[in-house]
């Protein structure tokens, strides 16, 4: 019964109004009295919680005899109800969004831990609609988060089918030659940084923010959302990639 009311919550309902529609439901038809027992809500807060669900059109009211009589639709008719919710709701995105980024927006400092917050790390480089990032890596730091398979079918397919494109400067290796032999066919031009400079950190610009990959055993990404900012590490590559013949 637990999941069937956390299900009916995930559709918008209010945990008493998914206690009336089950009790209805499971009911037929039934009255309000009958409801409020059932369902174990107070005769008083039924009222209101019906009235809920009739504008959701997934409960109708009706009258035999001198008898109220409510009935609820099919659970397929309140995920249809939901569904066009959402249809609204895309709809108006475009609208909102712009409202969204006409605020004045303050700095963000934001922490992502381990595999999963390398993964929601790219999604969100992928959902800025960004052309281009910029990357200073040691090569094989993204291995301490995830297997190469998942790079190869997931950040770089992904990349190439937004027709995404990188920049990147990498730590000369036998594995940082392998990964720039690839440079044309995964959207990337690269230049090699000599092997004396260490990166344990990966840095990665796009857009407003940058973000800090550290290296195993620490498994932190820490993401700086700040347009200055970005600006100021967007010219700091410059003059490094600029330097390097």
């Amino acid at each position: 019964m637990d999941h069937l009311l956390v299900a009916l919550q995930g559709l918008g309902l209010s945990k008493s109004a998914s206690k009336v529609y089950l009790s209805a439901l499971e009911l037929g038809e039934s009255t309000a009295s009958l409801l409020a027992r059932t369902a174990q809500v107070k005769r008083t807060t039924l009222y209101s919680i019906l009235e809920e669900l009739k504008m959701r059109g997934v409960v109708a009211q009706t009258r035999r005899g001198k008898r109220t009589l409510y009935i609820a639709e099919a659970p397929a008719v309140l995920l249809k109800r939901a569904k066009e919710q959402i249809d609204d709701f895309q709809s108006s995105l475009p609208e909102l969004e712009e409202h969204r980024t006409a605020v004045f927006r303050r700095s963000r400092v934001y922490y992502l831990y381990g595999p999963s917050g390398f993964k929601q790390l790219w999604e969100k480089i992928f959902e800025s609609k960004e052309k281009e990032f910029r990357i200073i890596t040691q090569g094989e730091n993204f291995l301490d988060y995830v297997k190469e398979r998942y790079i190869l079918n997931e950040i770089i397919k992904k990349k190439k089918e937004l027709n995404i494109h990188s920049k990147q400067l990498i730590s000369d290796s036998k594995y940082a030659r392998g990964i720039i032999a690839k440079d044309a066919r995964e959207n990337r031009v690269s230049k090699i940084l000599p092997p004396i400079y260490k990166l344990p950190f990966t840095e990665i610009t796009c857009g407003n923010f940058v973000a800090f990959i550290a290296p195993r055993f620490e498994e932190l990404i820490f993401l700086i959302e700040d347009e200055m900012f970005a600006r100021t590490h967007r010219s700091l590559f410059e003059i490094l990639w600029n330097s390097i013949r």
